[in-house]
């Protein structure tokens, strides 16, 4: 199953709760019975004025398809995570469902947590202060190689999505936002060829942008992203026989 329905009948008490991380839509607070799983809260107002914001062709569509927890939840029932092919769970934050708290609905996933319980470093992060060595490049070959095998679908690979989880003295990739597909037309989830297209192209947009968070930044991402080039399934991709 691609999600585990959490059984509860009262509502989780938040207002007033500090979130561990925020974002422009979002607000992730720690579970209160759960310390190992967040709630993650859409902003009040958020997604009316993420529709009244989109292009005209995409105002037609209900508020609740600009909410993120909406379409996050979507994302887990995608075919690669249901149908269970390949544990996913090591490199994704697991979805448990829905929650009734104060500040409204609220969807409940893995807390990827550090040596010292709290929230793990993202990739951004660490990169920053680390660069591009070598524990890193492990954990993000290992993790796009769990993304070849499994065809989990994603949006683009953003390093502030993706933290570093600990495991003994090696790193681990998870990825706790993101998942699913912002194309149009979901092809991809039905159609293999077009799985595994979607799949490397995000994995070489992925490195693409890990070489500019290294870089001296000269050039803004805006800019430097206008260069990316996809280049096709890789021949070695297609050698392994997926």
């Amino acid at each position: 199953m691609s999600t585990n329905q959490e059984q509860r009948t009262s509502v989780i008490e938040l207002t007033g709760a500090t979130p561990f991380a925020s974002g422009d839509n979002r607000l992730c607070f720690r579970h209160p019975d759960f310390p190992d799983r967040c709630i993650k809260i859409l902003r009040e107002g958020r997604a009316r004025s993420l529709q009244a914001s989109s292009p005209f062709y995409k105002r037609a569509m209900r508020e609740a398809y600009f909410d993120d927890n909406r379409r996050e939840y979507r994302a887990y029932q995608q075919p690669a995570i249901v149908r269970g092919n390949a544990a996913y769970d090591r490199h994704i934050a697991r979805c448990f469902g829905w929650v009734e708290t104060s500040l409204g609905n609220g969807l409940v996933t893995d807390f990827i947590a550090d040596s010292e319980d709290e929230p793990a470093q993202t990739l951004e992060a660490y990169v920053a202060s680390h660069g591009l060595d070598e524990p890193v490049r492990q954990a993000v070959d290992e993790f796009c190689e769990f993304l070849r095998r499994s065809l989990v679908l994603t949006k683009n690979l953003m390093p502030h999505n993706l933290v570093l989880a600990e495991d003994g003295g090696d790193l681990r990739l998870v990825l706790i936002d993101g998942l699913g597909l912002s194309t149009v037309l979901p092809l991809a989830k039905y159609v293999g060829y077009f799985a595994r297209r979607h799949v490397e192209k995000r994995i070489q947009w992925f490195n693409f942008r890990l070489e500019w968070e290294v870089s001296d930044r000269s050039v803004s991402w805006r800019d430097t992203e206008t260069r990316f080039r996809f280049r096709g399934v890789s021949p070695t991709y297609r050698l392994k026989g997926f």
